[in-house]
């Protein structure tokens, strides 16, 4: 959850971070979050500002931020109707029929105890610390206490050292960055760690596991028996992988069931007030979560799932604590469900929505093809640089499927790779021999389309790397180009020369598209521009607009063909944007609106 403060602090660490005063350093920025669920701890929602003096002096980030709502949730789309009852929670605006679905999971007191393994939701820390309690002291299982080792680091009076230690044993675990003073440990209950360890990994402050064995070694002065080690089946498969990897050896040599985690002391220092000494503390990073807060559970979803609900609960509270539940038949409710109200229209988040929806009729920067009406006429061209690697987001990327030829070069593929995306048929591919290079193309066609392979060539020769195919649609020829960076312009000046003679042999309306490595931006570089002028194809990018994450403009499309329309799309999966291009009735089927409004996606998520 992030509020104004860490918003400013994101702001302020990528202006450093790129050495630019624009705001977030120039870069793009993609906001995603429901603002029906709970503001963070201590601070402001992200568009507020957290006092009077930032309101005067500061200009508001979120004001440069544009509205997007999604409106296919797909946490919950095994169960719909359930989703919408929580998305009209949300809102305060529950029909009857939604009301009684979530009252029919109200469960008496007395039949708690026959639910099984849920999840307890409570409103207050007081209510989870004493649940967890009850629930701990009944299991008859292997058990120990996890004491925390506090010690100072600093030059100062040994009284003054034993004050402080003794000033750290009262502090909140919120206030020692989540390692508590002693951890009640039993086999069988479950735990949730409170400290980022490895965020690749998955071992992040919120992820919950059952305790299955404990590892116990001496401590040296004391020669104490104390716990050393954890052994934590998560919840989630990938949590911990890496981690059991680095035990494989010990866990295979001690028969360690290989679905286990290890998890060990860590040590974080705590603040202070004292200026000559500096705290650290060692502990294991988790504490019981047979129950957990509203607060703590947000970002968390589980299949059973207990809500204890309490007069006063706020619509935000009843929202995140229901939606935790991945089905509505995991749900249960302890206590009086009362819908609640709609928003006052003074609410803070009521009116930030209405604001930023208020602003849709501007006209964005970045269009989406696939949101323009079905009969179109897309080209899709991208340096994905592995598609072996980015297969997966290719078949899943809206844009890409929403076109009707696909061309990808730097595809990086050998021939047993296996490539194929459904509704699509593969016309084109040249793969590596057998070492992966930056070398490579294929092209896909819309199975309902038909084509012709005009040519296709490649030169590899010392620091000469060229390749192209060109590939004939109803009356239109694409030449499908990739360029190295260390190939003579001479080299593909000739090249190109060849490619764009044979195609006019087939037909006259021609489009040549590809990464070129000719950086656009550099006005040495319009020699490029103007030798394609000599054929009679204009550049129908915007000159100066960035094709890379480096803001080089080196893909890019020529053509002779009036009408087209190409931009630069995102990408998350390489370097270089992809490239569409679009055009008027370029097939009998295919029709578009040229005055269709242009949308961006700055967004707003659920």
């Amino acid at each position: 959850m992030v509020g104004f403060t860490m918003f400013q602090h994101i702001d302020a660490r990528l202006q450093q971070i790129i050495r630019t005063k624009k705001p977030f350093g120039g870069i793009s920025v993609m906001v995603l979050g429901d603002f029906n669920q709970l503001r963070p701890v201590g601070d402001k929602y992200i568009f507020q500002f957290n006092n009077s003096y930032n309101a005067l002096v500061d200009s508001s980030l979120w004001s440069l931020f544009e509205l997007f709502e999604l409106t296919e949730i797909m946490r919950l789309k095994d169960d719909k109707t359930f989703a919408i009852a929580l998305s009209n929670l949300a809102k305060g605006t529950m029909t009857a029929e939604y009301i009684h679905l979530l009252q029919s999971r109200i469960v008496s007191t007395e039949n708690l105890e026959t639910i099984g393994d849920a999840i307890r939701i409570f409103r207050s820390n007081a209510e989870v610390d004493a649940y967890n309690r009850i629930v701990l002291s009944k299991l008859n299982t292997e058990g120990a206490i996890a004491n925390a080792y506090d010690y100072c680091v600093g030059d100062g009076l040994p009284s003054i050292r034993e004050k402080v230690l003794n000033n750290v044993k009262n502090l909140k675990t919120t206030e020692t960055y989540g390692l508590p003073l002693e951890i009640d440990l039993k086999v069988g209950a479950k735990y949730m760690m409170t400290v980022n360890i490895d965020t690749e990994d998955g071992l992040v402050n919120g992820a919950c596991g059952k305790l299955i064995a404990i590892d116990y070694g001496k401590l040296q002065k004391t020669n104490e028996t104390v716990p050393c080690r954890l052994w934590i089946k998560f919840n989630e498969e990938k949590t911990g992988r890496k981690a059991r990897a680095n035990f494989h050896n010990v866990m295979r040599n001690r028969n360690i069931d290989l679905s286990l985690t290890p998890v060990e002391p860590v040590v974080r220092q705590i603040n202070t007030r004292s200026t000559n000494f500096k705290v650290e503390r060692k502990q294991f990073p988790l504490v019981p979560c047979e129950a957990m807060t509203i607060y703590k559970s947000q970002g968390g979803t589980y299949e059973k799932v207990v809500v204890n609900l309490k007069k006063g609960m706020t619509r935000s509270e009843l929202y995140v604590a229901c939606s935790r539940a991945t089905k509505s038949i995991g749900l249960y409710l302890n206590g009086d469900f009362v819908p609640p109200k709609p928003p006052e229209p003074k609410d803070a988040v009521a009116m930030m929505f209405k604001n930023m929806r208020s602003k849709r009729m501007l006209k964005f920067s970045l269009e989406f093809p696939e949101e323009s009406q079905e009969e179109r006429f897309f080209v899709m061209f991208h340096n994905v640089q592995s598609l072996n690697k980015h297969i997966f987001d290719v078949r899943s990327d809206k844009t890409f499927l929403s076109a009707s030829m696909i061309s990808l070069v730097e595809t990086w593929t050998k021939h047993s790779d296996s490539l194929e995306i459904e509704g699509f048929k593969i016309i084109h591919r040249r793969d590596c021999n057998d070492i992966r290079k930056p070398f490579g193309q294929i092209t896909y066609l819309k199975n309902d389309l038909t084509y012709e392979n005009i040519t296709e060539k490649y030169e590899y020769s010392g620091k000469n790397h060229i390749e192209y195919s060109s590939i004939k649609i109803d009356d239109i020829c694409i030449i499908s180009v990739y360029n190295s960076p260390n190939s003579s312009f001479d080299v593909l000046k000739r090249h190109i020369n060849e490619a764009i003679t044979i195609s006019k042999g087939f037909y006259e309306n021609i489009i040549v598209v590809g990464d070129f490595n000719i950086n656009l931006k550099v006005k040495t570089n319009n020699k490029f521009i103007e030798y394609m002028k000599s054929f009679g194809f204009n550049l129908i990018n915007k000159l100066n607009k960035s094709s890379t994450n480096a803001k080089t403009q080196i893909d890019c499309c020529f053509t002779n063909v009036k009408g087209l329309k190409s931009d630069y799309f995102e990408s998350l999966t390489s370097f270089h944007k992809p490239i569409w291009i679009r055009k008027h009735e370029v097939l009998s089927k295919f029709h578009f609106d040229e005055t269709e409004d242009i949308h961006t996606n700055t967004l707003q998520y659920r």
